[in-house]
């Protein structure tokens, strides 16, 4: 159109949304032969173009709402100054949508992993994208965002207040980078990785993969080259979903204080320590992991957890139900809790060993009337320990008979022991205790 009339030079350059897509990738386009021409005539014919019209006055006020930059053919050492500009560009058009996807050259594919070869986003690079409410990227790598002369962080400095959602694919992290970056989004809500690779750093294991948001509230992870997962104080945190090859082992993953958790799904083929402190009531959980040792689990017996781990060696349970106020009706009379408790330890039955931890011994204890209904044992392969930690003492000889023949019954092929009695915080509520075990067998405290 522009030939035909010069009114019309440029006018794309106005639209809301933006999509500049160098192609597929092709494995035989080599950025050392001619069609590297196509990598060029992509950067000169469009993206030069369109900054050349981008710095109008007059361009800088149109409002942008999406910005898609997808390369096949990405060079560090030609293409950065590029890049720069266009999201220079971007935030002064105030972006809302910002997907940038670098792939590199075929010729530097194979070392891509080599720092030298990433575009690089920093702390400089984010403080004028205060519009921003979804971020895609692909290929880059994010430095550790920290501001040294920073005090503590607020709402009013933080980098990207307005992002809601956030998809990385194929970023590298430096060291504590994914921590400090997620702590600049105030209102982040959904957050998803895939092929990201973390800085390794022995002195401080959270480097890894550590995380905690206030707001957040999906949270994806696929195929991540990370060996420590552990997501704390993510309090509004509904729904975490965690897969990975057989290629990348796991050594723990680590859910703790997400009051909110409803959904998990775990598929993880070598995860070793499996971690769930204090989910939402109606939890759901599908937990695939062939290679998982042991368990730790503290919430609710109305979760619904299926749990495929035929290795699995330990489990420890704590189940906050029996210290409510509200359980002696929230299962409408005596004893109709049994049945609840009976398909959850079922779940668990592929455990050699299981430490159990309630309130009350005689939440526990099966009735004659009961296993009478019941055509086998709860956890008949449990074959080694069953121990159980209980707030309360053991005071007559009856009470210890009780107790005995319920969890011979439960697991009539494993050793039975209780240990010392399980301190309740008074200070705290009852729905929500502070319970210290007191036995060396269970060695982590709530």
């Amino acid at each position: 159109m522009s030939f035909l009339s010069k009114q019309w030079a440029g006018v794309w350059c106005s639209s809301s949304v933006l999509d500049f897509d160098e192609g597929g990738y092709d494995e035989s386009f080599d950025c050392r032969d001619n069609l590297g021409d196509r990598h060029r005539k992509f950067i000169n014919n469009i993206l030069k173009r369109y900054l050349k019209f981008c710095g109008h006055d007059k361009q800088k006020k149109l409002r942008l709402d999406k910005l898609r930059l997808h390369m096949t053919g990405y060079l560090l050492t030609e293409d950065t100054t590029i890049v720069v500009e266009l999201l220079s560009c971007s935030f002064e058009r105030n972006v809302k949508e910002l997907d940038i996807n670098l792939r590199p050259c075929r010729l530097f594919q194979r070392n891509w992993h080599e720092k030298k070869n990433y575009y690089c986003l920093s702390r400089t690079t984010f403080l004028d994208a205060k519009s921003i409410t979804t971020l895609c990227l692909s290929y880059v790598r994010i430095k550790d965002i920290r501001n040294a002369n920073d005090g503590p962080m607020d709402h009013i400095s933080q980098l990207l207040p307005s992002l809601k959602r956030m998809c990385l694919k194929t970023v590298h992290f430096d060291k504590h980078a994914l921590r400090y970056l997620i702590c600049e989004c105030p209102c982040i809500e959904y957050l998803s990785l895939t092929s990201c690779s973390f800085d390794d750093d022995r002195e401080d294991a959270l480097s890894m993969f550590y995380l905690s948001s206030y707001s957040l509230k999906f949270l994806e992870v696929k195929y991540c080259k990370a060996t420590d997962i552990r997501v704390d104080e993510t309090i509004n945190l509904e729904s975490f979903t965690f897969v990975s090859s057989k290629f990348l082992p796991v050594d723990n993953i680590i859910l703790r204080n997400s009051h909110n958790l409803k959904h998990i799904n775990i598929h993880a083929h070598y995860l070793e320590k499996l971690y769930v402190f204090e989910s939402d009531r109606s939890l759901e959980a599908t937990i695939n992991t062939p290679n998982l040792n042991s368990v730790h689990f503290i919430g609710y017996l109305t979760s619904k957890i299926s749990l495929k781990a035929p290795n699995l060696c330990k489990a420890t349970i704590l189940l906050w139900d029996f210290w409510d106020v509200q359980f002696p009706t929230a299962f409408n009379g005596a004893w109709k809790h049994l049945p609840v408790l009976a398909r959850f330890l079922k779940e668990f039955g592929r455990s050699k060993n299981l430490d159990l931890i309630v309130a009350d011994f005689k939440n526990v204890i099966f009735p004659t009337e009961f296993r009478s209904t019941s055509s086998c044992a709860i956890l008949p392969g449990l074959n080694n320990n069953i121990a159980l930690r209980v707030s309360n003492y053991l005071e007559t000889d009856s009470d210890i008979s009780e107790l005995e023949d319920s969890l011979t019954w439960i697991a009539p092929s494993a050793r039975i022991s209780w240990g010392m009695p399980v301190v309740l915080d008074t200070k705290l509520s009852l729905s929500s205790p502070k319970v210290t075990l007191g036995s060396p067998s269970v060695p982590f405290e709530v």
